[in-house]
């Protein structure tokens, strides 16, 4: 049984000989998509909804948050711009730390930041350093922000604005980038519209965050189940219906728990929007133990949607739909999957919907699950994960990683090829029913980095300190002053 091939030493570096298939990158919403694709009839109504210019991002016509243009987060790099060709995480954080300590300025802060996320040929490039053939491209800042919105007028221009500019950016090379479509979900009605229209388009992937937005968390399937239904809609049965209908994968994207008051006017909450919120509630910066949202809340979001449709029958209801767990890695969905199964024989009884499937026939039947390149857990269970499982490089955000990263680990950890070839590629290329193409083979070569660029002997000596950051903060802090 060979791991070695199709991914083979060439001079240390790796070739590969099937295609690679980006389950979720990511772009960075630009302010085309509101100076040229917003249609003029919409632009009252996605100003009251969400508006971004060059200077500021503004929610429901009056919350200010935070964009993903490069001046919010300066002096810092663009976390969304990060992660391209040989963009290690030591990489990242060394120049990280060589920011805040001044050693980097604004011009050398822009070097190190990718096109990518706006510019599709830019992306092309980057892929094939990266080893990626085809993509399924996703946005950012919208993810957190938009399910807030209030006014379904404004969701629906929106939408259609976001999803045409996101056509264009695909249509750079249509055989390797492929758009995911944000939808209007303050409306069943215009979501309906809005996925036979991009469906009609070629899009293959429409996206859903789940959280309980304004109490519209998608399980609500009965008559009156979302906002903005006065005259113009029922509830997210008719979404799933359509997507049905559509052969859309219905595409479940996490993002890190928000903090609810900045969408509710200041107002504090009775109850959890996301369940990652619970990470920063249990948490006491008084005695250090602070954790960072981001730190369990994708995995929360998403075991809290997977546990609720495995054991509701939910899949029973809709069983053409095919869905995605995106950004929420996937080395703990075995032990979820074998627990729900256990409750589902337990608590038969009590169960008020129809369900004939075990939670994990159904999950081996409808479901997949995206990973990252650094998940040996998941490599190690390769036996489990070879048909469900799906690759993402989540580029160019910070934690983001190219596929010979993956291949490396999976080499580590014994996956046969036959299963690298599967869970780097073709499981996303069935799911999302795209023909699998493959234009890049080889690892590229070193890139020539300037001499401030961490590199070499420097960056192997931080990324050692870095594992024990306490024990080595004097040197850590010697190599910001240096």
């Amino acid at each position: 049984m060979s791991t070695t091939s199709p991914a083979s030493a060439n001079g240390g570096r790796l070739t590969k000989s099937f295609p690679v298939f980006d389950c979720d990158a990511h772009i960075n919403d630009p302010l085309e998509i509101w100076s040229e694709y917003v249609a003029e009839a919409d632009k009252e109504a996605v100003k009251s909804f969400y508006w971004q210019d060059e200077k500021q991002t503004i929610l429901n016509g009056r919350s200010l948050v935070l964009g993903g243009a490069s001046h919010y987060f300066r002096p810092m790099y663009n976390p969304i711009h990060m992660a391209g060709p040989q963009m290690g995480k030591a990489i990242t954080r060394k120049l990280l730390m060589d920011i805040v300590a001044g050693k980097l300025d604004e011009q050398q802060v822009r070097q190190i930041e990718h096109d990518g996320p706006v510019d599709p040929h830019a992306r092309i490039v980057d892929m094939d350093l990266m080893g990626i053939d085809q993509v399924m491209v996703v946005p950012t800042m919208m993810v957190m922000h938009v399910p807030f919105g209030e006014n379904p007028e404004g969701a629906r221009g929106f939408a259609r604005a976001y999803n045409d500019w996101a056509s264009d950016y695909c249509a750079a090379s249509p055989e390797r980038l492929f758009p995911a479509a944000w939808l209007p979900l303050q409306s069943a009605a215009y979501t309906v519209d809005e996925i036979r229209r991009t469906a009609a388009k070629g899009f293959r992937m429409g996206l859903v965050r789940p959280i309980d937005a304004r109490h519209q968390y998608p399980n609500k399937i009965g008559a009156g189940g979302m906002m903005g239904n006065a005259g113009i809609g029922t509830s997210w049965d008719s979404v799933y219906r359509a997507m049905e209908e559509c052969e859309m994968v219905l595409g479940m994207h996490t993002f890190p728990a928000p903090e609810p008051s900045a969408y509710y006017d200041g107002e504090r909450l009775d109850y959890a929007v996301s369940p990652g919120e619970l990470t920063s509630l249990a948490s006491d910066p008084k005695v250090g133990q602070r954790i960072d949202p981001q730190a369990l809340s994708f995995v929360f979001e998403a075991q809290a949607w997977f546990v609720q449709v495995l054991l509701s029958g939910f899949l029973d209801r809709y069983p053409k739909l095919r869905m995605a767990i995106l950004e929420s890695n996937a080395s703990w969905v075995p032990s979820v999957l074998a627990h729900c199964d256990r409750l589902f024989k337990l608590y038969a009884r009590e169960r008020k919907t129809a369900a004939t499937r075990l939670p994990s026939e159904a999950f081996a039947q409808q479901c997949f699950v995206s990973f990252e390149g650094d998940e040996s857990p998941t490599f190690k269970q390769w036996r489990f994960f070879e048909d469900r499982a799906i690759w993402a490089s989540d580029a160019y955000h910070t934690d983001g990683a190219d596929v010979w990263t993956a291949l490396r680990e999976m080499i580590a950890c014994d996956v046969p090829e036959a299963t690298q070839a599967k869970m780097l590629g073709s499981n996303a290329a069935s799911l999302y029913r795209i023909e699998p193409k493959q234009f890049v083979s080889d690892e590229a070569p070193p890139l020539d980095r300037p001499d401030w660029f961490p590199q070499g002997e420097e960056l192997a000596r931080f990324a050692e300190l870095s594992r024990d950051p306490r024990a080595n903060m004097a040197e850590l802090v010697a190599m910001m002053t240096d």
